[in-house]
């Protein structure tokens, strides 16, 4: 059978194309790492490396998702921590002013000193965090959780909403605590108005340990600062245990990125030691084509065609 030299002349050149082409793959491969440029290279293998992929993407943004609430929690609980500290020294003072044998001038140094942890305390409560946020409004975020009413008493100003966020496909974590949870929903008066009402008779000359006007101002000042001791030492142990289980969570999330990782390396990882065998075969190969070509297209009946 006969050969045209249109024949040869168009094998060589689709030959030279292939090989320029398999040359600039294998290239590419090299540069990326990757033995897999397009669905089509390996179509069960772009599958499991997307499905993967996507699988990567969810589970470390729910690593970001614990890392930021681990970060909420140490702050509510050093602002908890600075609540039960003031407590501690409102505790003495309760305790040191029902002394029958203190001047109306020592109760009124120890109600100026008690007004300025009360003041302090319900600073601690409206505390914000890095954006700005009220850590203890429930979701009403943009306002102080703690405010005064018309007649000068304490009240919150926040909602008892809770923000939920995602830590794993199947699992929530309550973000906040509010300050209605641990402040205004114990069975006494709030630590707030008792401190205040507690103020007032150590401030009233006319009152003094023994009246039972100051007995039960000083009784009411000790139960709501048990009452209230308990309830924010319990918002600390329960934040406590979330920081526990999001550290179990957050070493899950990272095993299994490190396994998405390795699965995607071995199904698109690039055998670079087999990768470069094949470039310099298909480099060779390509030489060869174009001598052949350069060959072919000086032949002197190519010239007729």
């Amino acid at each position: 059978m006969r050969v045209s030299m249109l024949n040869l002349y168009s094998n060589n050149l689709q030959s030279l194309q292939n090989s320029t082409f398999d040359i600039a793959k294998l290239n590419e491969m090299m540069s990326t790492g990757s033995s897999i440029l397009r669905p089509s290279d390996d179509p069960i293998g772009a599958v499991k490396v997307i499905g993967n992929e996507r699988d990567m993407a969810a589970t470390n943004q729910y690593i970001k998702n614990t890392e930021s609430l681990s970060t909420s929690f140490s702050r509510s609980e050093t602002y908890m921590s600075s609540m039960v500290e003031l407590q501690g020294r409102m505790r003495e003072i309760t305790v040191s002013a029902n002394n029958g044998s203190l001047s109306p001038e020592d109760r009124a140094a120890y109600a100026a000193e008690m007004n300025e942890l009360l003041e302090a305390f319900a600073d601690t409560l409206n505390a914000k965090d890095e954006s700005g946020n009220y850590l203890f409004s429930g979701n009403k975020t943009d306002t102080p959780p703690i405010g005064k009413d018309a007649d000068g008493n304490y009240v919150y100003q926040g909602d008892t909403n809770t923000r939920e966020v995602q830590t794993s496909g199947s699992s929530w974590m309550t973000a906040n605590s509010t300050a209605a949870d641990f402040i205004f929903s114990n069975g006494s008066t709030d630590i707030l108005n008792q401190t205040k009402d507690f103020i007032a008779a150590l401030e009233d000359p006319t009152l003094a340990p023994g009246d039972p006007v100051f007995s039960q101002a000083a009784t009411d000042m000790q139960t709501s600062l048990d009452d209230t001791l308990t309830s924010i030492s319990s918002a600390i142990t329960d934040i406590g245990g979330k920081q526990n289980t999001l550290s179990l969570v957050q070493a899950s999330h990272e095993e299994r990125v490190l396994f998405n990782k390795e699965v995607i390396g071995e199904t698109e990882g690039l055998d670079y030691a087999q990768a470069t065998a094949e470039y310099n075969l298909k480099l060779t190969t390509l030489k060869i084509t174009q001598q052949t070509f350069v060959q072919v297209s000086q032949l002197s009946l190519f010239n007729h065609i």
